[in-house]
C-alpha cells in the first residue's frame, strides 16, 4: 500500500506542470438560458396594454346584413404582470360598439331604423346597435417561449391568451339620440392569440386576433330560443413594459479552446514525451518495489501509523486527532494491549540523534494515549533500529514513524 503511494505522489509531481498550465487559462462565466430562467422579484415584469379594433357580431340574424352594415368598434386596457417568461395573468376593462340585425321587437333596436330587409322566413329585420362596458381578466401564455424556448432577444412573441369577465350593455334611443343604461348584464368568455412585435426592452407592438361568447337573450330579448352568442374581434395595440423586463438565467462556466503555434505545439509534444519517458521510469520504479520482498512489520493486527517531518518528533494537531481516535479504540478493548514502535529513517542524521527521535516519538504518542484516558498497562513500547519501509532515500519520509500494532496474546 505504501508503494502504491509512494507512486501516486511522483505521478503528481510529475503532472503538476501541466495542472499549472491548465489553471493559467482563464475561464468565462455566461448566462446560459438553456438551463431555464431564474424567477425575478414581484416588483419585477409589469406591464400595460390600449389595444383598438374592430369586431363582427354573429347573432341570431346577422347573417342577412350586407358585411359593411355588421362591423362594430372595440377599445380596451389592461394592466398585467408576467410571473415567468411563459405565464402571465391581465387585468381591465374593455368597450364595444356592436352592429347586426335584430327584429321589430329587439331589446337593441336602432330607433332610428326601418325595415331594411325581409328574410326568407318573411321576417322584417332592422339595424340593430348596441354598447357593452365591463371587466375582463385572462391567463396569457407565451408560446413562443414555451415551445422555442426564452429568448431575451426574440423580436417576434406569440401569446395565447383566455379568460371571461362581464358586461354593462347599453342602448341608443330616439328620444334624446343618446346611450342609455339597458339594465341586463352579460356574462362572456374570450380566448384570443396576441402576435407581438418588439421594438426594444420596453415597448411591443401587436396584432390581437380574438372570439368571444356570451348570452345573447340578453341581447335580444324576444329571441331567446337562441341564447348563445359569438363575435369575432380584430386589434392592434402597444404594450409598455415597466422597470426589468427580461430574466436572468443561470451562469455556466465556458472554458477556452487553445490554441497553440508551431513552436508552442512541438513544445508541448516534447513535454509530453518527457513525461511519457518519467511515466516509464516510475512504473519501472514501481515494477521493482513490487518485485522486492516486503517487511512486515504491522502484520495483520495493525492499527495506525503515525508519520512525522524530518527531525520533528512532537506530534501535529492533525496527528493528536488521529492518536485520540486510536484511544477510543483501545478504551473499548480494555483486555488487549498495543505495542508502539518508534522508527527514524537512517539516510539522514547519525544514530544518536535517529536513537533519540525513536524514543521522543514513541513516548510522545504513548503520553498523548495515557492523557486520553488509555491505561498504561495497556501499552507496551520499542525503538526499531533499521528502517520501516526500506525504500531508498527518495523514500525516507515513509520512514520517520511511530507504528500502533495489537500485541499478540
Amino acid at each position: 500500500m505504501k508503494k502504491i503511494a509512494l507512486f501516486a505522489l511522483g505521478c503528481a509531481t510529475l503532472l503538476g506542470g501541466a495542472s499549472t498550465s491548465l489553471n493559467a487559462q482563464e475561464v468565462s462565466y455566461v448566462e446560459d438560458c438553456t438551463q431555464g430562467v431564474l424567477l425575478n422579484p414581484m416588483k419585477y415584469n409589469w406591464f400595460i396594454t390600449a389595444q383598438g379594433g374592430a369586431n363582427m357580431l354573429l347573432s341570431n340574424h346577422d347573417s342577412d346584413a350586407e358585411f359593411k352594415n355588421r362591423i362594430g368598434a372595440s377599445a380596451g386596457i389592461f394592466g398585467g404582470k408576467w410571473f415567468t417568461p411563459v405565464w402571465g395573468f391581465r387585468f381591465g376593462a374593455t368597450g364595444q360598439i356592436l352592429r347586426g340585425l335584430t327584429t321589430s321587437d329587439g331589446a337593441f333596436r336602432d330607433p332610428h331604423s326601418n325595415s331594411v330587409i325581409v328574410n326568407d322566413k318573411g321576417v322584417h329585420l332592422y339595424s340593430e346597435r348596441l354598447a357593452t362596458l365591463g371587466p375582463q381578466a385572462e391567463l396569457m401564455i407565451s408560446l413562443s417561449n414555451w415551445i422555442c424556448g426564452y429568448n431575451p432577444n426574440r423580436v417576434y412573441n406569440g401569446v395565447l391568451h383566455a379568460g371571461g369577465g362581464a358586461y354593462w350593455t347599453f342602448r341608443h334611443t330616439a328620444a334624446d339620440n343618446s346611450w342609455h343604461d339597458a339594465h341586463n348584464r352579460t356574462f362572456f368568455a374570450v380566448l384570443g392569440y396576441q402576435n407581438n412585435f418588439a421594438l426594444n426592452k420596453h415597448i411591443d407592438l401587436f396584432l390581437d386576433l380574438e372570439g368571444k361568447i356570451m348570452d345573447y337573450s340578453t341581447f335580444d330579448q324576444i329571441e331567446e330560443s337562441k341564447s348563445i352568442t359569438a363575435e369575432l374581434g380584430v386589434q392592434v395595440g402597444i404594450t409598455y413594459k415597466f422597470n426589468k423586463t427580461d430574466w436572468t438565467c443561470p451562469v455556466t462556466a465556458v472554458c477556452p479552446t487553445w490554441k497553440y503555434t508551431d513552436a508552442e505545439g512541438d513544445a508541448l509534444v516534447a513535454r509530453l514525451a518527457n513525461a511519457d519517458s518519467k511515466v516509464r521510469d516510475l512504473q519501472r520504479q514501481l515494477d521493482n518495489c513490487l518485485a522486492r520482498p516486503q517487511k512486515d512489520c504491522e502484520g495483520s493486527n495493525a492499527l495506525a501509523t503515525i508519520y512525522y517531518p524530518i527531525n520533528v518528533s512532537t506530534l501535529s494537531s492533525r496527528e493528536v486527532t488521529l492518536v485520540q481516535s486510536m484511544a477510543r479504540t483501545m478504551k473499548a478493548n480494555p483486555d488487549k494491549k498495543y505495542i508502539l514502535t518508534g522508527w527514524a529513517d537512517n539516510y539522514t542524521g547519525n544514530e544518536a540523534i535517529n536513537t533519540r527521535l525513536r524514543n521522543e516519538r514513541v513516548n510522545g504518542v504513548k503520553n498523548c494515549l495515557i492523557k486520553a484516558g488509555v491505561p498504561e498497562s495497556q501499552i507496551q513500547t520499542r525503538i526499531d533500529g533499521n528502517n520501516l519501509t526500506d525504500l531508498g532515500k527518495k523514500s525516507a519520509q515513509f520512514d520517520r514513524a511511530v507504528t500502533v500494532i495489537e500485541a499478540n496474546n
